[in-house]
């Protein structure tokens, strides 16, 4: 009887969900630097179409970014909005129609470590950029110290104070 149940109940949510997209995980196909987009392969892949262009969502406001390349194989979150985006993306403040959820309206969450891999964090108590073989990195601790690693070190200013 249970059996039975739950086949009811998913066929019932998979009628009525029929085409909704909310999350996946995925693999980056190409990433474009210039655009801060993506082609990703929403996993499992199988019987699934590559999303092209999607936005990269990294930290960013009018004056500031952090950017960090996606390379081919790297993993995403793809998340479908809830509303058409085509013209948001390109500045608008409006909507062509009325699609909810729909695969074209897909932006990426760029980065997650599988679980079966472990990460080489210089200090796991402080924020760190680092390369993920941590032979670079800048390490800035909760008492305001700052360090910096790295093979060549090089300051390109028009003016250093040192206080």
């Amino acid at each position: 009887m249970t059996e039975s149940a739950n086949a009811f109940f998913n066929d019932l949510i998979g009628n009525a969900t029929g085409g909704m997209y909310v999350a996946r995980l995925g693999r980056v196909v190409k990433f474009y630097h210039e655009t801060q987009s993506a082609d990703v392969l929403p996993l499992p892949s199988k019987d699934n179409s590559t999303v092209l262009n999607a936005p990269v969502c990294t930290v960013r406001s009018s004056d500031f970014l952090i950017y960090y390349p996606l390379k081919p194989g790297d993993m995403v979150v793809i998340l479908f909005c809830d509303n058409d985006t085509e013209n948001i993306k390109l500045g608008s403040d409006s909507a062509q129609t009325e699609r909810s959820h729909d695969v074209s309206d897909a932006v990426v969450l760029g980065g997650f470590t599988l679980l079966k891999d472990k990460l080489q964090v210089a200090d796991a108590e402080a924020l760190c950029i680092q390369n993920t073989d941590n032979t670079g990195n800048i390490v800035i601790n909760k008492t305001g110290d700052v360090t910096i690693k790295a093979k060549h070190f090089s300051v390109k200013a028009e003016r250093i104070d040192l206080n």
